[in-house]
């Protein structure tokens, strides 16, 4: 039996999370409020040797992430006694992973206490605890449903689900679900299609583009919104990839097109993207401004497809396959 004072010399471990979703339940879910409950706590019941473990905006189906590894690496070295959560949605929201969490907690004799929801495991067995645990699981999948669903629907009316508009567009001050023309950048897409018309390949495209200085996508779009960029590329600023360039000339939403429902994850606890079938996408025409016309795009889709059937008749499979590309087109041989 665990005892609900902190061992000399032991960590009491105050463990706060905050997901994405939490922010739009106000002030009662934030990581202020929460240090604040478990601070009061702790000192109300005399626990001492206190420390703060955070997870800020942060998904609780997810097992692995910083405050938590933090606080598993403290519990396996033996230095923690007691664990103190808001309330068990905090901790994590997965059947299986918390009862995995559990039984760590009690190979290593630390007391696992939620404040509002009553139960300190030093008080034995709660088999009320379970039953939240699943329920905590169950919220979690039906708010993915329900988020999929308000996906689907604005795809089907035609909305972005996002705001991340293409190189050469910019959300709309009043909707940021509206995409706009950015001329700027429009204008090098322009210059993009047209360079491979008169016959120029992606890597070719992407010197060239380089060569002007022409700063990436990325960059481009991060200086623009005053925004650090989420990944910062090892290359220079104005070094194009011949990817780059083979996105944006097999960009179908350039002509104004909104190609929608086309990536989703397999469930609400594997968070990687997937293509979906063909079929499955939603297509909407004119649903944003044109920078490219349907006859410069399927020009460039010819051509960049007759280069593909040309390298496939040509070469053969061998030593390099994949490692090796088109100096015409930039793809893999």
């Amino acid at each position: 039996m665990y005892t609900k004072q902190a061992e000399q010399g032991k960590i009491t471990a105050l463990y706060c999370r905050l997901s994405k979703e939490d922010f739009d339940s106000g002030e009662s879910n934030s990581i202020v409020h929460q240090k604040e409950i478990l601070a009061k706590y702790a000192k109300d019941r005399g626990f001492g040797n206190t420390r703060f473990f955070v997870d800020d905006g942060v998904s609780g189906t997810l097992f692995s992430r910083p405050g938590l590894d933090a606080l598993l690496s403290e519990v396996r070295t033996g230095s923690v006694s007691t664990v103190i959560i808001k309330d068990q949605s905090r901790i994590v929201r997965d059947v299986i992973e918390v009862g995995l969490l559990k039984r760590t907690f009690d190979e290593f004799n630390v007391c696992l206490i939620a404040a509002n929801d009553n139960l300190d495991t030093a008080n034995g067995f709660d088999i009320i605890s379970i039953f939240r645990d699943v329920f905590n699981e169950w919220f979690v999948a039906d708010t993915s449903k329900k988020i999929r669903a308000v996906f689907k629907s604005k795809a089907l009316n035609g909305k972005h689900s996002n705001s991340v508009a293409p190189y050469g567009y910019k959300p709309s001050e009043a909707d940021k679900f509206v995409w706009n023309t950015y001329e700027p950048a429009a204008e090098v897409v322009r210059d993009i299609f047209k360079m491979c018309v008169e016959g120029m390949g992606p890597q070719y495209i992407a010197k060239e583009l380089s060569r002007r200085d022409l700063k990436i996508p990325q960059i481009y779009k991060a200086e623009r919104d005053g925004v650090p960029p989420k990944h910062i590329p090892k290359r220079p600023a104005t070094m194009w990839h011949t990817s780059v360039v083979s996105d944006i000339l097999s960009n179908r939403e350039y002509t104004g097109t909104a190609v929608l429902n086309r990536k989703t994850s397999k469930s609400y606890k594997d968070h990687r993207k997937y293509v979906k079938p063909e079929e499955e996408w939603i297509i909407h025409e004119n649903a944003h401004p044109r920078i490219i016309d349907n006859e410069t795009w399927e020009t460039v889709q010819r051509i960049r497809s007759n280069c593909r059937q040309v390298q496939r008749k040509t070469y053969e499979k061998g030593a390099l396959e994949g490692s090796v590309y088109c100096l015409g087109c930039g793809d893999r041989l």
